[in-house]
């Protein structure tokens, strides 16, 4: 009995001694940062560098500067100055969206290739890297336009997978974009129809697109005008116009995407707007639907 009564103690000890260290070792766990493997790129830096910089030239593909517009107030000793340029703004409108990349349905639809941006994100606030507002458009003749979010559509070894598929004229057409680590802006745009690949293109390419049918003017610089419905993400990837206007500058020949220049219609009043950070030596107005620059 003696002996039962000590091997019970024992053992109880023993298991208390556990507990014990168990839960020092619990709350010592609970104390410590616990870093979790990264998913990808754990012992590759070449990839994730390439990956970043992938990433940073969709970013920079449309980033504007938008401007805010002050009243004009002009000299009254000095004469009225004629206009440096009048430009019909319904005749432009949109018309950056029908760039030099195009393909055909079989049923002879003709379909521009183009890109643009919207103004908000995918989860429909307004703080968001440029890249995620970043689309490719796909108009037809009939001004159809079709929305895909770039970023959807990025193919990157194992590590991104995306596509989207439109259907035109009732036939299916899926855009991709393969990433080019050596070369962001030389990486793949590839849109396949149901007899194949109708548009092998490059991501460069998009983003000329977008000034090859804006309307020239020389300012202080030389500009593409591109002028144009607003577009705003509602979610899902999709995306759609609004009935707000907006006018793109972009200084030409482009170089940085960085300097392109984003004004809302409604800042530019008919009584004369000006843009100091922009063009601080021209007075913009708009009369009767008339796009008027005048200089000072």
């Amino acid at each position: 009995m003696i002996k039962i009564m000590f091997a019970l103690i024992f053992i109880f000890s023993v298991t208390k001694s556990f507990c014990s260290s168990l839960e020092e070792d619990i709350s010592s766990a609970e104390n410590k940062k616990i870093e979790m493997p990264s998913p990808f790129f754990e012992k590759d830096d070449s990839s994730r560098e390439e990956l970043r910089l992938f990433l940073e030239y969709m970013d920079s593909l449309i980033k504007t500067q938008e401007q805010t517009g002050e009243k004009f107030y002009p000299n009254k000793s000095g004469g009225q100055v004629d206009a440096v340029y009048s430009i019909e703004l319904s005749k432009i409108k949109n018309e950056y969206l029908k760039g030099p990349i195009t393909f055909k349905t079989s049923k002879g639809t003709l379909v521009y290739v183009s890109g643009s941006k919207a103004v908000n994100c995918p989860d429909l606030s307004n703080k968001c890297a440029d890249k995620d507002k970043f689309f490719m458009t796909l108009t037809t003749q009939r001004s159809e336009t079709f929305f895909i979010r770039a970023m959807e559509i990025v193919n990157w070894g194992i590590f991104m997978s995306g596509s989207k598929t439109v259907v035109i004229d009732g036939e299916k057409y899926t855009a991709k974009v393969y990433a080019n680590a050596s070369d962001p802006a030389k990486s793949k745009l590839e849109i396949k129809g149901p007899s194949g690949a109708v548009v092998n293109s490059s991501l460069d390419k998009l983003g000329e697109a977008v000034a090859a049918k804006a309307f020239e003017i020389r300012l202080s610089k030389t500009y593409k005008l591109a002028y144009g419905s607003e577009i705003i993400q509602t979610g899902g990837g999709n995306a759609k116009f609004t009935e707000n206007n907006l006018l793109l500058l972009i200084p030409f020949p482009v170089q940085d995407a960085s300097n392109y220049f984003l004004i809302k219609e409604s800042e530019i009043k008919p009584s004369g707007t000006v843009f100091p950070s922009m063009e601080p030596n021209y007075v913009f107005k708009i009369i009767n639907g008339n796009l008027e620059i005048y200089k000072k």
